[in-house]
């Protein structure tokens, strides 16, 4: 065993005498181990609800979109498809309409977003079929998500109506907006509560009949490698003619996926701040410990010890310390991550934070950073009780001995 590694370990047994400074190593122990702890599970639950949104956003909508660069109508779309397959990393496409209107029953209007899709297809791309909790889009139908049926206070079969300034009609008296009864074939929950009370399926032929449309809004990709995207939206676009554009699922949702990493760095950055408060514990341990061994350290320096090896054998004593309240900091929140992944715990308001369960992700590298990060800081704060240590004098720590 390395000798400064060995004296270390006995100096750390050896404190139970000294009572005043076994209470402020175990205060650092403690520190390190909560600033641990917080760390690991505000990572995961952070990367969980990343992953649970990504993944309810993809649900509903497909990997990558091909639009008019415009926002004009895609009539001859077949030819565009083609375009677009021939891209080797796509796996299928499917059109879809989209459009705004209001829903009404019973008096209660609610401002909603009507997408035209042809169901068959539009399973290849998206999570439809997986959503679909009750029957499906019939032609003449229309599917609407479970909490804003809840709102609406309707089930299967009822009737609702509908109005769309998209397809209003000239009158004597000016414009007036198209309104037309449609009954409920479909229930749908994507767990996602902004689809949930504001997304209406309408068959594809029934949505460009209501919304007076010739051709499709665009084509919804579905790709091999979701990572990608990026890249292949990218190739899609050199293929396709210039006034049609691919965007990725990630360029659509920018805003939210940027803001939830500034959340996440700068949780990262506050809660490494425990640590470092910690940290400052672990040095006054340690300047306490080196006045308290003044003698050892002269004796170990008269019988040969250089400077190197006295500031190894305090090195080591902080890092022991550190690793202590690290390694049950890690397996703490570790356990906590795991509670909280099967407990499914709803705090959450659905309207703010799109679900209502905590969500945790287990990731090997968030742990392996907040344990490096960890181990770094506490390696920082032992050079200065390790350098004061390796600096006395061999007379003056023998001097009254």
């Amino acid at each position: 065993m390395n000798l400064p590694f060995w004296i270390a370990r006995k100096y750390l047994k050896g404190r139970k005498s000294n009572k005043l400074l076994s209470s402020i190593t175990l205060i650092s122990i403690v520190g390190i181990f909560v600033g641990v702890m917080a760390l690991t599970v505000v990572l995961s639950v952070m990367d969980g609800f990343e992953k649970d949104l990504m993944d309810k956003i993809i649900g509903v909508n497909s990997h990558i979109i091909v639009q008019n660069k415009f926002g004009e109508e895609i009539s001859d779309y077949k030819s565009l498809v083609e375009k677009v397959e021939e891209e080797k990393k796509v796996l299928s496409t499917a059109p879809f309409i989209t459009g705004e209107g209001l829903i009404m029953k019973r008096g209660r209007t609610y401002s909603v977003s009507i997408r035209g899709v042809s169901p068959e297809e539009e399973k290849k791309v998206t999570k439809y079929g997986k959503i679909m909790k009750k029957g499906t889009i019939e032609k003449g139908g229309i599917a609407i998500g479970v909490e804003l049926a809840r709102f609406l206070n309707v089930e299967i079969n009822d009737k609702v109506k509908i109005l769309s300034p998209q397809g209003s009609k000239v009158t004597p008296v000016g414009l007036l907006p198209k309104v037309k009864v449609f009954e409920i074939k479909g229930i749908f929950e994507s767990k996602m509560y902004e689809y949930d009370t504001s997304l209406i399926y309408m068959n594809l032929e029934t949505a460009k009949k209501f919304l007076s449309k010739e051709g499709v809004s665009g084509i919804g990709v579905r790709i091999k490698d979701i990572s990608n995207a990026s890249g292949i939206a990218a190739k899609i676009n050199k293929n396709v003619n210039d006034k049609f554009i691919a965007r990725d699922w990630f360029k659509m949702n920018r805003s939210l996926y940027s803001a939830m990493k500034l959340e996440k760095k700068t949780m990262f950055i506050i809660l490494t701040l425990i640590v470092l408060v910690a940290s400052f514990n672990i040095v006054a341990s340690l300047l306490t410990l080196v006045k308290e061994k003044t003698k050892e350290i002269g004796i170990l320096k008269s019988l040969g010890f250089g400077p190197d090896k006295i500031k190894r054998i305090f090195l080591f004593n902080g890092m022991i310390i550190g690793s202590i309240g690290i390694v049950l900091g890690e397996i703490v929140g570790l356990i906590i991550c795991y509670f909280i992944k099967i407990a499914e715990i709803e705090i959450l308001p659905a309207d703010i934070y799109y679900s209502t369960t905590l969500q945790v992700s287990f990731s090997f590298w968030n742990f392996f950073l907040v344990g490096v990060v960890a181990l770094v800081i506490v390696f920082l704060a032992s050079i200065l009780p390790a350098k004061q240590a390796a600096k006395m004098d061999v007379v003056e720590a023998l001097r009254y001995e």
